[in-house]
C-alpha cells in the first residue's frame, strides 16, 4: 500500500503542475476528478484517509469551489469554498481561502485534524473511539461530527425530532461507500444518549468489523520533511517532553517504524549526519523520498500549505522554549509575598505589568482578564463559537479569551452576559479551576463556616480545588466565596494550577 500511494502521490505532483498552474487567477472549478487529485495530495501529506476528506467536500460543496458568477461559494453562515471554512477568527487568509482552492483544501484539512485532536487532548470536547489510530477509518466517527458542528442534529438517537434522515457523520460514510467503494461502519448509537451530544469523557468501542484507511507510513530510511512554512516540536519520546524544533528547511531520515502513540503515528528522526534527534508528530512531515528507490525521489508540493502551530493540535503539552528571560522592572513587588509567582509568570508571556515599572499586585482581576491569563497559561484549543450577549463591553484583545472559555465551559455567562469587567470572585475562580485540574488523589476535609448557602455543585468544585492545594481559606473556618481576588493571588493560583497540568 505505501509504494502504492508513493506512485499515487509521484502522479498528483505531475498531475498537478499540468492541471492546477495557478488558482489564484482562476474563477471557474476544476473537473471532479483534478479535486479529487489534489485532495489525495493533501490528504496524503496531512496523514488523513483520503476518503474521508475528499467525501467532505462532496458533502459540503458537491466539489463547488466557485458559483457560476465566477465568486466563492459560501455558506449560509459565511463559511468559504471547497471544504466550507469558518474563519471567524481570522486564522486563515481570506484571500486565500478564495482564490487558492489546495490553500482551502488545507484549511479542512487543518479543522478536521483539529476535531481528531479534541477528542484526544485533556481540554478538548469531543469523545472517543477504540484507541484512536487515526488508519482506521471508523474512529474519525466524532472527528466528523465535529466538522460538522458538535450538537444534536447530529446525533442519531435524536435525528427524529429534526427531520433529518441522515446526520453528518452518516452522510459522509454514505458518499464513502456508495462512490468510492469504502465501506465505514458506524459506532453503535447506544453509546449515545438519547438526546443532545455525548459527553467529551465517552470512549466507544471501534466496531468490530473495522476497515484500514490509506495514510502513507514511511519506514527505516525514508526521507521527509515539514509542511512547508511551518515548524515542528521535536520530543524526546512519542508525544513525550519537547526538546527542540524542526524546520522546513531541512531533509530528515526515519529511524525504524513508525509508532502509534496517543492518536497520532510519530517518526524517530535522524539529521544529515546520521545523528539521533528525536520524535516528530507525522500529521506534520511530508514524504520525501523512499529509501528503497532513490532514484525515483517523490517529493509532495505544499502549495498553499497553511503555516501551523503543532502545539495548538498535539496533546496539550505546553511548549517550554528556551529564551532569554527578560529584566523585571516592577518596583511594587520587591518585598511581596508573591514576586516569584509573579515573576514566572512574567517570564513565560502570561501576565504582565500595568506599566514598565509597576506590576499593581493588590489590584483586583476582572473576568475578561481572567479569561486571558487563562488561555496563555494552559493553551486552550478550539475552533468553537460562543456568541456573548455583551460582546461590545469585552475590549478586542481579549474577545477570541472569552469566547474560547465560554466555549469549553471553562467560565460562565448570565443570561448570555460576561460581564467582563467585573471583578472576579473567588468562588468563580474555583470554578474555572475545577475544569481545568485533574481529580485529586486524596481528598482534603474543609471547615469553611461561610459557605453553607453555595450549591452542592460549588462546594464539589471547592473541595477538588482545596484538595489539589491550589486554593486555600482566609482561615481555617474562612473561605470568603465572594471576595474579589487580586493579581498577586491569580499568580500564585496559576502557577500551581500550571505544576498539576503539565
Amino acid at each position: 500500500m505505501r509504494k502504492k500511494l508513493a506512485l499515487l502521490a509521484a502522479f498528483i505532483m505531475i498531475l498537478n503542475t499540468a492541471i492546477f498552474p495557478s488558482f489564484a487567477s482562476a474563477a471557474e472549478n476544476p473537473s471532479r476528478a483534478e479535486l479529487e487529485a489534489l485532495i489525495t495530495e493533501v490528504a496524503i501529506e496531512r496523514g488523513i484517509p483520503s476518503v474521508i476528506l475528499m467525501s467532505i467536500a462532496r458533502v459540503e460543496t458537491v466539489f463547488k469551489h466557485y458559483e457560476e458568477d465566477g465568486t466563492v461559494a459560501r455558506g449560509t453562515s459565511g463559511s468559504i469554498g471547497l471544504m466550507q471554512i469558518h474563519n471567524n477568527y481570522g486564522v486563515y487568509d481570506d484571500n486565500l481561502l478564495i482564490n487558492d482552492i489546495k490553500y482551502n483544501i488545507n484549511a479542512g484539512a487543518d479543522v478536521l485534524i483539529n476535531k481528531w485532536e479534541a477528542g484526544l487532548s485533556q481540554y478538548g470536547y469531543l469523545p472517543t473511539v477504540g484507541n484512536m489510530d487515526p488508519n482506521i477509518l471508523e474512529n474519525w466517527y466524532f472527528a466528523l461530527w465535529g466538522y460538522n458542528s458538535y450538537v444534536e442534529r447530529n446525533n442519531p438517537n435524536a435525528l427524529s425530532q429534526y427531520g433529518e434522515k441522515y446526520t453528518y457523520q452518516d452522510l459522509i460514510y454514505y458518499v464513502a461507500e456508495n462512490e468510492y467503494g469504502q465501506t465505514i461502519n458506524p459506532i453503535d448509537p447506544s453509546y449515545l444518549p438519547e438526546s443532545g451530544p455525548p459527553s467529551k469523557n465517552l470512549n466507544v468501542p471501534t466496531p468490530e468489523d473495522c476497515h484500514t484507511a490509506d495514510i502513507l507510513l514511511c519506514t527505516e530510511g525514508d526521507k521527509v520533511s515539514v509542511s512547508s512554512g511551518g515548524k515542528l516540536n521535536l520530543r524526546r519520546e512519542p508525544n513525550g517532553k519537547i526538546k527542540g524544533e524542526l524546520t522546513d528547511d531541512e531533509i530528515y531520515t526515519v529511524i525504524g517504524e513508525s509508532v502509534l502513540e496517543d492518536g497520532y503515528y510519530w517518526y524517530n528522526l535522524a539529521d544529515a549526519e546520521g545523528e539521533e534527534l528525536g520524535w516528530a508528530a507525522r500529521n506534520w512531515l511530508i514524504y520525501v523520498e523512499d529509501s528503497t528507490d532513490s532514484d525515483n525521489n517523490v517529493e509532495s508540493t505544499t502549495g498553499g500549505a497553511i503555516e501551523i502551530d503543532e502545539d495548538d493540535i498535539e496533546n496539550g503539552n505546553n511548549p517550554e522554549p528556551v529564551k532569554e528571560l527578560k529584566e523585571v522592572l516592577f518596583k511594587d513587588i520587591d518585598s511581596y509575598w508573591g514576586r516569584d509567582y509573579i515573576v514566572e509568570l512574567y517570564q513565560d508571556d502570561i501576565i504582565k505589568g500595568m506599566t514598565k515599572e509597576e506590576f499593581a499586585p493588590e489590584d483586583t482581576v476582572t473576568r475578561e482578564q481572567f479569561a486571558a491569563l487563562l488561555c496563555r497559561a494552559f493553551d486552550f484549543d478550539t475552533e468553537g463559537h460562543y456568541e456573548i450577549g455583551d460582546k461590545a463591553e469585552i475590549g478586542g484583545w481579549a474577545y477570541d479569551n472569552v469566547a474560547t472559555v465560554v466555549y469549553l465551559g471553562i467560565m460562565e455567562t448570565e443570561d448570555g452576559d460576561f460581564s467582563p469587567k467585573r471583578p472576579l470572585s473567588r468562588i468563580e475562580a474555583v470554578r474555572s479551576l475545577a475544569a481545568i485540574g485533574d481529580k485529586p488523589e486524596i481528598t482534603k476535609n474543609f471547615e469553611f463556616e461561610d459557605v453553607v448557602d453555595l450549591s452542592n455543585e460549588d462546594i464539589e468544585k471547592l473541595g477538588k480545588v482545596f484538595s489539589l492545594e491550589i486554593m486555600n481559606g482566609k482561615s481555617a473556618t474562612t473561605f470568603a466565596p465572594l471576595d474579589f481576588i487580586t493579581r498577586g493571588e491569580i499568580a500564585k493560583i496559576l502557577c500551581i494550577t500550571r505544576s498539576l497540568c503539565p
